[in-house]
């Protein structure tokens, strides 16, 4: 009988998992570790055939864990799940060799699938590296595979294509987003000496970026993630998401026609309260915006930038108390929220051509030539 230890630090997680495996029915003995360093003892006393475990655990995680047991065990077979969505993870499961990278909340089915062919491959395995070669080239690189996968270029192409969603999203740039999410699915349309692990973790990563825009009432990520490892194919993956993706696009089409509005709000802000700290975090938190997205949708609706007509706006106010005040200079800094007397001097100077004392002994009128 072959040996299952799952590992999770949560207790609630590891019955679960233990209910499952006794309701699908599979021949196996069970083990249970609360954490890397006690399943890392188990291993060491006793022979180990799948190990299943969680990925950020205190003492050891997962991956750090998965290492150890290879070590131990070069044929182990190892399967993650995690609750936790990382690009860098997914790639780190396929280094080790590890059958899936399943998400919390456990899909059932997706488990199940995951065991019978774990034990699949237990039951006909010749010996310790024959069967396990010829697993990985069925099972991950179908097409002359290297000994151990390299992502080393498309890692970091990748890397900045999600980047590069993430940001459209946040910056709301419809155009910069459909750019890159086809781009992605392009790349991997026909790539069939890759990993499905690891096309379906990118897939899963875009789907995330798409439903963050969107109201949470209206849509369950991991509902959706569920679908993602279901399909049979990736044409049905790129149906979904492209499906997603003209959802996200009509709303960002419907919110751009709404964007003025909070750039309005802001300007009014900043006439009435420019004495004040009018940083770009403390504005965006006025109108529920992200700091960036303000910052951009700022400069596209005025054509200058947020920083410029606040200066702008402090700069015409002490125009004003210069020339009908007889307050002090550093009095009139202070008033319109520059608290550096000497920086309000060098700003006045760049805007007006003359220092505040010039300014207001001319009147307002350029030096005489």
């Amino acid at each position: 009988m072959y040996h299952i230890l799952i590992v999770d630090d949560e207790k609630d997680e590891r019955k679960v998992i233990l209910f499952l495996l006794k309701k699908f029915n599979i021949n196996l003995t069970m083990l249970s570790a609360s954490d890397g360093m006690e399943a890392y003892t188990i291993l060491k006393s006793q022979q180990i055939d799948i190990l299943f475990t969680d990925i950020q655990m205190p003492l050891l995680n997962g991956l750090e864990l998965a290492s150890k047991a290879r070590e131990l065990y070069p044929d182990i077979e190892i399967i993650f799940f995690s609750g936790h969505d990382d690009f860098n993870y997914a790639k780190k499961a396929l280094f080790l060799h590890a059958e899936n990278y399943i998400l919390k909340p456990v899909n059932p089915l997706e488990l199940k699938e995951t065991l019978e062919k774990v034990m699949e491959k237990l039951e006909h395995r010749e010996n310790p590296y024959a069967s396990y070669e010829n697993s990985i080239k069925e099972k991950f690189y179908i097409q002359n595979p290297p000994e151990a996968p390299d992502f080393s270029e498309s890692d970091v192409e990748d890397s900045k294509l999600l980047s590069d969603i993430e940001q459209a999203i946040s910056l709301k740039n419809p155009g910069n987003l459909e750019g890159s999410i086809t781009h992605l699915l392009e790349k991997y349309q026909n790539a069939t000496s890759i990993s499905h692990i690891y096309i379906r973790y990118l897939c899963t990563s875009i789907l995330q970026y798409l439903t963050s825009y969107l109201s949470s009432n209206e849509l369950d990520f991991h509902e959706i993630t569920e679908k993602i490892y279901t399909f049979r194919n990736f044409g049905e993956i790129r149906n979904c998401i492209e499906e997603y993706l003209r959802i996200v696009l009509a709303q960002m089409q419907q919110d751009s026609q709404n964007a003025n509005q909070p750039v309005q709000l802001v300007k009014h802000y900043i006439r009435t309260h420019y004495m004040e700290d009018l940083s770009l975090s403390c504005l965006a938190d006025k109108v529920y915006l992200s700091p960036q997205y303000l910052s951009t949708m700022f400069s596209q609706t005025t054509g200058t930038s947020l920083n410029h007509y606040i200066r702008n706006i402090r700069i015409e106010k002490a125009r004003e108390l210069l020339l009908t005040t007889n307050m002090k200079i550093s009095d009139i800094g202070k008033a319109i929220g520059y608290s550096n007397i000497p920086y309000f001097c060098r700003i006045f100077q760049e805007e007006r051509g003359q220092s505040p004392e010039k300014y207001r002994l001319n009147r307002g009128g350029m030096e005489p030539c």
